[in-house]
């Protein structure tokens, strides 16, 4: 009856005796959530155990509410049951005829700073690997163009409801077909004394932004960086007192960008581009490489690293690839209908009803999104239960309570830290927190408490905490059985 209870998500009934410690669990619950201060605050939440399915706890668990960033724990679920624990991004680089072409396949973690780092790499190490590649197969100049490929996605790079002031902020980056570094770029500017405009170096070199400085003329303000919205122009103002770094901005067009990072690279390797960074399809209607295309080097990334970044670090541009990259197997082309379309589909074989969700992008920035309580709690059960490598897949993306991601400096105490490995969400007036609970009497539960219309969010958080700081310590388990 337990297993059946957990399969179709309906809490087997208690036994004599049951009531007395869940009731005690509730009650801790209940006052742990509790943010009196803000009476006008809405909270969805449910618990429940995995080993045997029972509603430990709920409230509003059916209630559609803004989950944030959780919306990329659902796409994350989805994209492991759909394309695999195994699957990988293949960017290809190929020579045709005059031409330098790249050939993208919506790889969000390209050049990734992060991932970079864990390497010990710069962000430009596959450029540089691909500069070997090149001149071991004797090419020492490129007569004509780079091309970009980036048909994979559409040309559709920044949502719709996201945030319009928001568009040069990291969080808000585009997403295309081919990316490079989080579609980010940064300045760094070196002061030549008070009246003359500072030095100024772009991070990552390329041909793609323009720089107009504004510095040294007699601003008492702090060196700054602004990108008008639509803008390949950074402009530099403010004073430069002493060597400093300012972003990460935004870019616009990530598969130009991407192009115009190469191009730099190259040139500094002694491979000079002759041509400009166009953009052309190249690939062929079935995904596979023209005749008369030379593949010189295929850069694979495995959709872990791409799930790291969403779920641990939450980066939004990583969460909006995996969504484009549902949509691009669904149709051909990644785009946010497409992958929204995968993404119910996923939910529907989850268990979640229709009414429980609304699915806007992949990152939960837009304020469309809608996700209940009791549709995050099946899709972790969901996950929990298909188990091997796709749940370990998916549990080991997630931020892991006092020791990484989102919630490295969160529950740090020796009694948690390490026991809970969730997905963190906070846009204004929101704040959710959603993943698992192992238990320190060996029991694995799945939560989701998601809070809204907050004035402040912070009480919101350090509720959330001490709920999973009672589910880790509490260990009523056998006399409720």
């Amino acid at each position: 009856m337990a297993a059946l209870a957990a399969c179709i998500g309906i809490a087997p009934a208690k036994t004599r005796g049951s009531d007395e410690p869940l009731q005690e669990l509730r009650n801790r619950l209940d006052q742990a959530l509790a943010v009196p201060e803000q009476p006008k605050s809405v909270l969805g939440a449910k618990v429940i155990d995995l080993h045997d399915g029972r509603v430990l706890y709920e409230r509003k668990p059916g209630e559609p509410l803004i989950p944030a960033s959780n919306m990329k724990l659902i796409v994350m679920a989805a994209v492991i049951d759909q394309l695999g624990t195994d699957h990988r991004y293949k960017t290809l680089l190929a020579i045709r005829e005059g031409d330098l072409i790249v050939i993208g396949d919506g790889d969000p973690t390209f050049g990734d700073e992060r991932l970079s780092g864990d390497r010990g790499e710069p962000i430009t190490a596959v450029f540089h690997r691909w500069a070997v590649r090149l001149k071991d197969a004797g090419v020492r100049q490129i007569p004509g163009d780079v091309v970009v490929d980036d048909s994979i996605f559409d040309r559709h790079f920044v949502h719709d409801n996201w945030p319009a002031n928001q568009y040069q902020a990291w969080y808000e980056a585009p997403i295309g077909g081919l990316n490079f570094g989080s579609n980010c770029v940064s300045v760094v500017v070196s002061p030549n004394g008070p009246t003359r405009p500072a030095t100024i170096t772009m991070v990552p070199g390329n041909t793609y932004m323009q720089i107009e400085n504004k510095t040294g003329r007699g601003s008492n303000r702090k060196a700054v960086v602004h990108r008008k919205r639509d803008s390949d122009t950074l402009v530099v103002s403010g004073t430069a007192k002493s060597k400093a770094t300012l972003g990460d901005v935004t870019i616009r067009d990530p598969g130009l960008y991407f192009g115009s990072v190469l191009k730099t690279v190259l040139a500094a390797k002694q491979i000079k581009v002759h041509g400009k960074v166009v953009r052309a399809r190249v690939r062929l209607p079935d995904g596979g490489v023209p005749d008369d295309c030379h593949v010189i080097a295929i850069h694979q990334s495995p959709i872990a690293d791409a799930l790291e970044r969403a779920g641990k670090n939450s980066l939004g541009m990583a969460a909006e690839g995996l969504i484009k990259t549902l949509g691009a197997r669904r149709s051909g082309t990644g785009t946010w209908p497409d992958g929204i379309k995968a993404v119910e589909a996923f939910l529907g074989k989850a268990g979640v009803s229709r009414g429980q969700f609304k699915i806007d992008d992949g990152s939960g920035l837009s304020r469309e999104n809608r996700l209940s309580a009791d549709a995050t709690v099946r899709v972790l059960a969901h996950m929990f239960r298909t188990g091997g490598n796709a749940f370990e897949l998916f549990r080991d993306s997630l931020a892991v309570a006092g020791v990484d991601g989102t919630l490295r400096n969160r529950m740090k105490t020796r009694d948690v830290k390490g026991r809970v490995f969730g997905k963190t969400g906070f846009i204004n007036g929101v704040r959710t927190l959603a993943g698992y609970v192992h238990t320190e009497s060996d029991h694995w539960l799945a939560f989701a408490f998601f809070h809204n219309q907050a004035r402040a969010t912070i009480p919101m958080r350090q509720a959330q905490d001490r709920a999973c700081r009672t589910l880790v310590s509490w260990s009523g388990f056998d006399s409720a059985e």
